[in-house]
């Protein structure tokens, strides 16, 4: 131990004595103040930011010994009664979404020195944003010093920016996420990793990790239940294979669990995990999907998993989409087309890691605090695992920083549990920045083939598309996210004779998962770069080809299994000319335009198209529960799971408006399994379009309950009488919403369910501006612009912000960000530092168009739009690149490299 150090935080004086080592972020959260947040502990982030003597500091690697005598600033040090101007004008501007970078991004934006927009964004370069694509935190910034504006409370919510209701505190440094509340007496997992891509554990020895002081427990396959499930949060039946086990005598890639250390610390966890000693037998791997399915390497031996497709060929999923008659077809077709792309595998990276925190109650029920999308089948998943009855098993979630998809898994809960099970104790388990680089999910990596015939005139008369996705070493959302891969990038067109074959294959690496876009956008590549390279070989504008064979209104789009035919997708609303015109305009784009060169520099526009479902038609449900309360106010109780989103904002102004109240009069309490109805969770976006739709009826059926109760005590006509935000008014008389309570005997409550018969299309139009650099192959996106068919905005700046998140997320995928992984089957790349994210600097221009016509079946018409925006961009990108400098990549990201070899090829 240290010699003790005396310092302030905030004002306060403290002496500590800390072991060698410890970081201040450390020390920060021991003392309570969680406002600082870890993320990487490297440095990189920015997300743990505090003002050590009124300058920033990432306190992750600032070292305790050297805080003797300093003072310490943190986010809830920034201001006393009021917010300072800077806490103010991100509250404004909402330069947040989840709001876990958030604090870190405040310390350091009032210390920022700029003289010009390009200084401002550069000087960003120490912090990082997964969710906003920086736009709104940049006019966050730019707005610190104008003058305040009034934020939009007012009745008739829908259709208005209405703030984030969670913003006062992320900005403020005190929205609860799961690591910021510990039960006492509490216990820490850390999982001993496989440094081997495929191994047989022979034997494994756990003696000297147990005898470990502060050690409470070690599992190894040999201690846990043999029960096969998948990760994935899914609707039951669950479609994936049942391939994983808590734990396993056999693993399948690096960084595979081996065996589970229960501590009194983390340190110590980590030192028990040292001391076990496994003896495996190396088995031979494989990491290319391709060779994996040639046979002689068998990843899923065990008899014990199921729904696998072809075990021995390694084939976890096959999807064969289309019946139409593809000879004929391209017997009629004037050009045939022919590309394989190639598309990386890349890591979702919401800021805040898995964590999950899990305890008993005295009544035996046992309590799961998670970072999670999905309580509810993580509710379900648990009891099966673990033979507990569904109503003992309460899973809930806090505040969430961020998932995409990632925390559609069941990573950290399943271990808590049986630890928590096991001692009695609570337990948590948080992941490091390299276990969810390496232990947790990607995007799918796939190679896509498409082939397209096509008449003279443009007209599609045949596609064909062969996808293979690796989903690594588990098929969680193995059949599901290829489905995508092909159902909405060929449904988006009409083409008599149109097929898809997807496989997901097992290999030695990190699973896939589910990622924001789920499949489409991999598809959406491939089709959309395709189609550009048809234009161009037919001299027809690339605009014009997609109007010409794009879908159309009355067309219901029936690209289904073959064993069924009734899964389609309908058109509801169909703004998609507005869309398209609202882009070229933007671009004053006109048919034939060329590109601009200019020495070395060579700049152009790119095009693409995309659509996505709003949510699971006839799959997706989600229950609501709506209570006028004594206090004259409304609870709304909802499943639903806001992961940065805006969900709990949106949400509240569809009730809001039919209730006719404001935003503030409601009351929300959300995703936990125990306190709300069921809701499927945050995915497949879904939850403006399907919760929302269950809020809307339950707060027209609250409407009517009040009306017509009121009548009676005021003895006239329900038609007679008006709702208003606090009391009921009829001719000549009136009565408060409290009194109209107190007069009822029984409470004030609807439930309502809802499932959609329905998956309205979201459509969006996207053109991106490039300029590349022919000598060094480097691509600099100059603008963007993305027009949504939305149906209706419910809240047009939490829809804006989807949009622009979307798309930075779709730049990364297109120019930076790929997971390296060597022969050997481990990734390179492991940290921010090396992944390469986008940052505020490298992001363009963009522009937003929310075409607006409401649709007839999702809430106010509104539809989904939390994926969409990621779709296009990396298509765009590459059509922009190609018409600026003839060359057609067909693999992403198109690096430097990439493009300078294609250039010379």
């Amino acid at each position: 131990m240290q010699e003790p150090v005396t310092f302030q935080v905030n004002g306060k004086t403290y002496t500590e004595h800390c072991p060698p080592g410890t970081s201040l972020l450390t020390l920060l959260r021991d003392l309570g103040w969680v406002g600082v947040h870890r993320v990487c502990e490297s440095g990189d982030c920015g997300s743990c930011t505090v003002w050590v003597d009124d300058r920033p500091v990432h306190s992750c690697i600032y070292p305790v010994m050297k805080l003797e005598g300093h003072d310490v600033t943190t986010i809830e040090g920034l201001a006393t009664d009021e917010l300072a101007p800077i806490q103010q004008a991100f509250l404004e501007k909402q330069g947040f979404q989840c709001g876990f970078c958030t604090p870190g991004m405040i310390m350091s934006a009032a210390k920022l020195q700029y003289t010009s927009l390009a200084e401002l964004r550069k000087a960003l370069d120490g912090n990082l944003c997964r969710c906003t694509g920086y736009e709104a935190i940049v006019e966050s910034i730019l707005a610190a010093k104008e003058q305040r504006s009034q934020p939009c409370l007012g009745q008739n919510p829908v259709g208005k920016s209405v703030p984030k209701q969670d913003g006062p505190a992320i900005v403020k440094g005190a929205a609860d996420y799961t690591a910021d509340w510990s039960p006492p007496g509490l216990l820490h997992i850390k999982a001993l990793r496989s440094p081997y891509p495929h191994a047989r554990i022979r034997t494994i020895d756990t003696e000297k990790a147990k005898a470990l002081p502060g050690v409470h427990a070690v599992f190894t396959y040999e201690d846990v239940p043999r029960k096969p499930y998948t990760t994935a949060g899914h609707a039951d039946p669950v479609p994936d294979p049942l391939d994983h086990y808590l734990l396993d005598n056999k693993v399948r890639f690096v960084g595979d669990r081996v065996a589970a250390v229960v501590a009194e610390s983390v340190a110590i966890a980590i030192q028990a995990c040292q001391l076990i000693e496994v003896d495996y037998e190396v088995l031979p791997h494989v990491i290319d999907p391709v060779k994996a399915m040639n046979g002689g390497i068998v990843i899923h031996d065990e008899p014990e998993s199921s729904q696998i497709y072809d075990p021995q060929r390694n084939i976890a999923a096959k999807v064969t989409l289309g019946t139409h008659d593809l000879e004929q077809g391209f017997t009629e077709a004037d050009l045939i087309v022919e590309n394989t792309y190639y598309l990386p595998a890349v890591q979702h990276v919401h800021l805040e890691p898995h964590i999950s925190t899990s305890w008993l109650e005295e009544d035996g029920t046992l309590v799961v605090r998670s970072s999670t999308q999905v309580p509810f089948h993580t509710q379900r998943v648990l009891s099966q695992l673990f033979d507990l009855p569904k109503d003992k098993v309460r899973v809930f979630k806090t505040q969430i920083g961020g998932g995409f998809g990632n925390k559609q898994e069941i990573l950290t809960e399943d271990l808590c549990v049986l630890a928590t099970l096991r001692t009695g104790k609570p337990v948590q388990w948080e992941f490091t920045r390299e276990e969810e680089f390496t232990a947790t999910n990607s995007r799918h990596a796939m190679q896509i083939r498409v082939k397209t015939g096509v008449k003279a005139d443009g007209t599609l008369v045949a596609q064909e598309m062969e996808a293979i996705a690796n989903t690594g070493a588990y098929g969680n959302h193995a059949p599901t996210v290829v489905f995508l891969t092909g159902c909405y990038p060929l449904g988006l067109y009409r083409c008599p004779h149109q097929r898809f074959i997807g496989l997901s294959v097992y290999t030695n690496t990190m699973p896939a998962g589910a990622f924001r876009g789920y499949g489409a956008t991999q598809g959406t590549f491939a089709v959309e770069s395709q189609m550009d390279e048809i234009a161009e070989k037919l001299g027809i504008d690339p605009i014009e080809l997609r109007q010409k064979n794009i879908i159309q209104p009355q067309d219901i789009i029936r690209l289904g299994r073959e064993e069924a035919h009734d899964h389609f997708h309908l058109i509801g609303s169909y703004g998609v000319p507005e869309c398209f015109a609202k882009v070229t305009q933007a671009f004053n784009y006109v048919p034939g335009m060329k590109p601009t060169v200019d020495g070395h520099l060579r700049r152009g526009v790119g095009f693409a198209v995309s659509m996505q479902g709003s949510g699971l038609a006839k799959i997706h449900s989600a229950g609501v529960k709506l209570s006028l309360k004594n206090n004259g106010k409304y609870e709304l109780r909802t499943g639903a799971i806001d992961v940065g989103t805006g969900a709990d904002t949106s949400l509240r102004q569809i009730a809001a408006q039919v209730l006719g109240v404001t935003v503030a009069d409601i009351e929300l309490i959300a995703g936990d399994t125990h306190h709300t109805p069921f809701d499927a969770g945050s995915y497949a976006s879904a939850t403006t379009y399907i919760s929302g739709k269950a809020v809307n009826k339950a707060a027209i059926a609250m409407r009517s309950q009040i009306l017509q109760f009121a009548a009676k005590v005021l003895d006239t006509q329900p038609e007679n009488i008006t709702l208003t935000a606090d009391k009921v008014l009829a001719p000549q008389q009136e009565i408060t919403l409290q009194e109209l309570v107190a007069h009822n005997q029984q409470p004030f409550v609807v439930e309502v369910e809802h499932a959609a018969n329905e998956s309205s299309l979201t459509f969006a139009v996207q053109g991106a501006e490039v300029e590349v650099d022919i000598e060094t192959g480097r691509i600099t996106v100059l603008r963007c612009v993305q027009a949504i068919d939305v149906g209706t905005a419910i809240n047009p700046r939490i829809c804006r912000g989807q949009a622009t998140g979307g798309i930075v997320m779709g730049l990364g995928y297109a120019l930076s960000e790929e997971l390296l992984i060597n022969d050997a089957g481990r990734i390179l790349n492991p940290a921010l530092r090396t992944y390469r994210l986008p940052t505020a600097k490298d992001t363009p221009q963009m522009e937003i168009f929310l075409v607006e016509q409401p649709d007839p079946y999702g809430p106010f018409g509104a539809k989904g739009i939390g994926e969409i925006g990621t779709n296009c961009t990396a298509a765009a990108i590459a059509n922009a690149v190609a018409h600026a400098t003839g060359v057609r990549l067909t693999q992403i990201p198109m690096t430097p490299e990439r493009v300078w070899k294609a250039l010379n090829a």
